[in-house]
């Protein structure tokens, strides 16, 4: 009920917050609360994979970047519609990580996390030197798309609506597979993956399905960024992506869908501010700040914060965590 509560009264601030921005502050907080939310879609399907099935991989950047690519294309040359586009990034994101996990996983622990990083590195160098893609400098002028006939996304306040609805869309069916069967299979996989196996499940074929999934998740918002930008560049699969996706998830909390939400948001809010005042030293601080929470509280922010609650009702003294 608690949890419920939560949830309504952050969504309605969420809703109301940018007539208030534009009062008070200007555009620039609804565009930074935007990038929170298409950051928000991939660190929650992540968060699937790493937090829920404990497959934790060092190149979903590849996902991001593949969906923007392809978004920014088709809006660029062919349509001016972004359901189309949507749809078939949606496809296009699949396919690819079927492909790629497929590949992958195949092998466990820190051999998958650097097949994962090999094939993101590919994508990387590949969009650095294609032609067609723009090479180095690439992708910009890309249009803003319409959704519905006079209504397109040109405007902040209707990206950040826009934005707002397919993060919490993907929010809540990632919620319905936690909760689900198959949401208990792959938290097995994650605590005993031979003990799952024994049990009857063919584990490959659901982290296989976890990692489609997720791979969806990041190919949509990287559909979002494109036309959010309307500018796409290969620096989408930088590993410093994956780590930014990776710190995001940890700093929250993993296997908690709402940890790496609190996480997006830190990172976000924090670099921005930080990055005015500091350059490029700002990553510094934001990696300090994630050194303190996983030494003292391994469970990121939301073990963190149970540990709180936990020590308000019981008026007792925090437990320290074990080494």
């Amino acid at each position: 009920m608690r949890r419920s509560l939560w949830f309504w009264f952050v969504l309605v601030l969420l809703v109301v917050f940018p007539w208030g921005a534009n009062r008070l502050y200007s555009g620039f907080y609804i565009t930074l609360f935007t990038r929170i939310f298409i950051y928000a879609l991939i660190v929650v399907g992540y968060d699937l994979l790493a937090g829920y099935t404990g497959m934790v991989s060092y190149g979903h950047a590849l996902f991001f970047g593949t969906g923007a690519y392809l978004t920014g294309m088709l809006l660029k040359h062919w349509t001016p519609w972004f359901w189309p586009p949507l749809i078939l990034t949606f496809l296009a994101g699949a396919l690819v990580a079927y492909i790629i996990g497929f590949l992958s996983i195949r092998t466990r622990h820190i051999y998958f996390v650097f097949l994962t990083f090999a094939f993101a590195q590919f994508f990387f160098v590949t969009a650095n030197s294609w032609n067609y893609v723009g090479a180095s400098n690439g992708l910009s002028a890309i249009p803003k798309p319409l959704i519905f006939p006079g209504i397109d996304l040109s405007g902040e306040k209707a990206f950040y609506y826009f934005a707002l609805a397919f993060s919490l869309i993907g929010f809540i069916l990632a919620r319905r597979i936690t909760v689900s069967p198959f949401g208990k299979v792959m938290v097995g996989i994650r605590e005993n993956e031979e003990r799952t196996q024994f049990l009857g499940y063919d584990t490959r074929k659901i982290i296989l399905r976890v990692f489609v999934i997720s791979g969806i998740y990041g190919s949509l918002a990287g559909a979002l960024m494109a036309a959010f930008n309307s500018f796409v560049s290969p620096s989408l699969y930088h590993p410093a992506v994956s780590g930014e996706i990776i710190i995001m998830t940890l700093l929250g909390g993993m296997g908690s869908l709402t940890g790496p939400l609190i996480g997006t948001a830190i990172v976000i809010i924090l670099g921005d501010i930080l990055s005015s005042w500091l350059a490029e030293s700002w990553m510094m601080i934001i990696g300090a700040v994630f050194v303190l929470v996983i030494l003292f509280s391994p469970g990121g922010i939301m073990a963190l914060s149970r540990r709180w609650g936990a020590w308000l009702r019981k008026g007792g003294a925090l437990d320290h965590p074990s080494a």
